[in-house]
């Protein structure tokens, strides 16, 4: 993806009608060339409201392509691009900025897990003391693998949980905010349903049964711009935001690094003497940048209800694995019977600053993606990562595992380009994972694509026969045993 990153920063806007390109996805990514496609992204494709002619902060509140009459079980272009185009219109939605004028993204004004759960304890609560106007407080530096990431600077990588209105006050209302209430909302026999999004083009399946889907495409008198504007009408009217998570990870910018390609924040760093090289609490007051999302939405259309997952990430964090597999290769239950292999660094295209997360010890051909075997702690000054003796910590080489789909690879060289001159241009879609078809082997629940891990978020896991988001969530239940509606939100001391 260094490639396509690299291009885009080269381009000029998209013109009106202009065709869309993306980087060959070879077995050698860094010697093709870049194919035209045939379709065409009108100007109407990059913001919910179809007056609107560029990206904006009207957010997507379902996939209306979406209708009960097919089944999916590998990636396709037409059904994908609708998706993609969601996660996209979303992405840039939720980090604009909030209308109150308050200088904050709509995100920050979000509550976090902490805020939510009384549960989950702030380490060190004298950090929320004289903390800054707009600064983040963070305490996470654990995967919900309970690995942890160092990147190649020698500093931990944090991690943070965000929950929509919409979400937050269905846990209120029901009392799953606290754990006797989840524990009285189970006894009653009441599902966990979070709220979905729909329109007034929403087309609603049937429930009790597996619903079919398939994409809505345009006839030969349909424009391309009447196809995008008629789906995507449900932002602007009688619309109904569903319940939306967010999980965020942060680097912490070294001195003399330049945050000009990353989407920064102040933030203070909370610290119990548990984890601290000193055996002290500490708060440390830092710069982070945004290095990977899941953006996580519940929709009403089609298969749609049981979330659409989108994930993120900063172009610059890994490179591509030597045996990096194509979305649709799922035919096998072991994908990377090997791991997942380092590759040669003849003719590997590295940032200018290098990779975030590799370093290229790892030889060519070699496992990468080896967690950490260490105690490790936080020193009170950079590099932070340190072992129990006061030692540095040598940084993991991280790869991708999962190659890019062709159709999602397109879209982010298109949406890319259309946020040229921003900090989102640095950033790209990683899949949008829906459910398609009603699972089983090799298929796992149904979600489309099979596959879909965050290097930033999931990094040690991506090789692993159940490396899925939706997948993954289909197990949670909340701490009273009763299943949560995909979330692990609802078992906070998990």
């Amino acid at each position: 993806m260094a490639a396509l990153a690299g291009l885009v920063l080269l381009c000029s806007v998209l013109p009106n009608g202009a065709q869309a390109q993306n980087a060959k996805l070879t077995a050698n990514p860094d010697s093709g060339a870049i194919p035209v496609f045939t379709d065409k992204y009108p100007q109407s494709e990059f913001c919910a409201d179809p007056d609107q002619a560029a990206p904006c902060s009207v957010a997507p509140v379902d996939v209306p392509e979406f209708d009960a009459s097919f089944i999916y079980r590998f990636l396709a272009y037409e059904a994908q691009r609708p998706f993609d185009r969601f996660s996209w219109q979303s992405f840039v939605a939720v980090t604009s900025s909030d209308p109150t004028g308050n200088g904050l993204a709509r995100w920050e004004t979000y509550p976090t897990r902490r805020d939510l759960f009384s549960e989950v304890a702030m380490p060190n609560p004298a950090c929320r003391d004289g903390l800054p106007d707009g600064a983040l407080l963070l305490a996470s530096h654990v995967q919900s693998s309970g690995d942890i990431l160092v990147d190649q600077a020698g500093n931990f990588i944090l991690y943070e949980t965000r929950i929509n209105p919409v979400a937050a006050n269905y846990i209120r209302q029901n009392g799953l905010d606290h754990e006797s209430g989840r524990l009285e909302f189970a006894n009653a026999g009441q599902p966990v349903d979070f709220p979905m999004g729909h329109g007034p083009n929403t087309r609603v399946s049937n429930t009790g049964s597996f619903a079919k889907g398939v994409i809505k495409t345009a006839s030969a008198s349909d424009s391309a711009d009447a196809v995008v504007a008629d789906a995507a009408v449900d932002a602007r009217k009688n619309s109904v935001m569903g319940a939306q998570l967010l999980k965020f990870a942060w680097r912490i910018l070294p001195d003399g690094l330049s945050g000009d390609r990353y989407f920064t924040r102040a933030a203070r760093i909370a610290l119990d003497g548990d984890v601290t090289l000193d055996g002290k609490p500490a708060c440390l007051d830092v710069t982070v940048g945004l290095v990977g999302m899941h953006l996580v939405e519940r929709v009403t259309s089609g298969n749609g209800d049981r979330w659409i997952w989108s994930s993120f990430e900063h172009v610059g964090t890994v490179p591509l694995a030597a045996n990096a597999r194509r979305p649709n290769s799922i035919i096998t239950d072991t994908p990377f019977a090997d791991g997942c292999l380092a590759p040669d660094p003849v003719g590997l295209q590295t940032p200018t600053d290098g990779f975030l997360f590799y370093g290229g010890r790892t030889g060519a051909g070699g496992q990468a993606n080896q967690s950490i075997q260490a105690d490790l702690r936080w020193d009170d000054h950079a590099p932070y990562a340190r072992t129990a003796s006061g030692g540095t910590v040598v940084p993991p080489d991280i790869v991708r595992c999962w190659r890019l789909f062709s159709g999602t690879a397109e879209a982010n060289f298109v949406w890319q380009t259309k946020l040229e001159g921003t900090v989102w241009a640095n950033y790209m879609l990683l899949g949008t994972q829906w459910i398609g078809n009603p699972g089983g082997a090799p298929f796992g629940v149904g979600e489309v694509p099979r596959f879909l891990t965050n290097s930033a978020l999931e990094s040690f896991i991506q090789h692993h026969s159940d490396a899925t988001c939706l997948g993954c969530h289909v197990n949670a239940v909340t701490d009273a045993g009763q299943t949560a509606n995909f979330t692990f939100l609802l078992d906070p001391a998990r």
